[in-house]
């Protein structure tokens, strides 16, 4: 299927955790960022009908490409296929240590764990080139105006998760003293914005999804999880778009099948855990959000 982007070049990607700020992958001003599909197609498939009526020029990917789903190799494929830089994940670097080590060096009843069981199953589906392509990403990397990294800019060995002020404030500082300002973070499911209230120039919420980063606020946006959303009482998958020329920041929503997502799960001997987080909390769709989730 094509889905409207033009393949971008081959990007240079850091391959470690230094902070280079001279380095940039993304240079469209509108940049949609998708982070933690966690290998759901059904998810994947309709953001990026979503994505390709947003307006953005590019996408970046935040991580966690595999992981609790049931498509992990599909949704890599299909973002090599789109090209886009993207960063690794936690569930990403998992795979690695099973493919290395084998299953029989997890622990007893593993199987009905969501995390190893779904490392496993990605690597089960994966070839042993997608592994690699998958272990090479990069921790971090620069889009224009702003970073990307799954987690944090601190503790990375750790991932940390950013889910409030206390948590976002060592990330925060390392924003401001390195002198990038913005920074998107996946990780932990939840769209939000975090920065200093009592900075100078701080963002301003300018409608219920939008907020304007003026030059030389610090702030970290999360920006959800397209594969396994994690809001209050909302199970649309979620993602961002960046706009850097007009320096907007816009938190999107979009309905999928997320019942397919959870059979498909089910079908594939994951743990039931995983199937559950997907359920609807509210049944009702749009026509167009019906319309988006057929088949082509």
């Amino acid at each position: 299927m094509d889905w409207g982007f033009a393949p971008l070049k081959e990007q240079t990607y850091l391959r470690n955790p230094r902070l280079d700020s001279s380095v940039r992958v993304c240079r469209m001003p509108k940049i949609a960022i998708l982070s933690d599909i966690h290998g759901n197609l059904p998810a994947f498939q309709a953001v990026l009908k979503r994505v390709a009526k947003s307006g953005a020029q590019e996408i970046a990917f935040g991580g966690d490409i595999v992981g609790y789903g049931a498509s992990p190799a599909d949704c890599v494929d299909l973002v090599r296929n789109l090209k886009g830089p993207c960063v690794l994940g936690n569930h990403d670097a998992y795979t690695k240590d099973v493919a290395e080590k084998g299953e029989e060096s997890l622990y007893k009843g593993w199987e009905a764990n969501p995390v190893w069981a779904g490392a496993a199953l990605a690597v089960r589906q994966m070839t042993r080139e997608s592994l690699e392509w998958l272990w090479g990403r990069p921790w971090f990397l620069h889009l224009e105006g702003a970073v990307l990294a799954h987690a944090s800019l601190h503790d990375i060995n750790n991932w940390p998760y950013l889910e409030g002020d206390e948590s976002a404030a060592p990330t925060l500082a390392v924003l401001k003293e390195k002198g990038f300002g913005l920074g998107f973070f996946g990780h932990i499911h939840r769209l939000g914005i975090y920065f200093d209230k009592a900075a100078r120039v701080v963002p301003e919420q300018i409608s219920e999804d939008k907020y304007l980063i003026p030059k030389g606020s610090v702030c970290a946006v999360t920006v959800g999880s397209v594969g396994q959303s994690r809001e209050e009482g909302d199970d649309r998958a979620t993602w961002v778009t960046w706009d850097s020329d007009e320096r907007i920041v816009e938190f999107h929503r979009n309905y999928y099948s997320s019942i397919r997502a959870a059979r498909e799960i089910i079908e594939a001997a994951l743990p039931m855990e995983s199937a559950m987080r997907l359920m609807p909390a509210n049944p009702r769709q749009s026509d167009e959000d019906k319309k988006i989730m057929q088949p082509e």
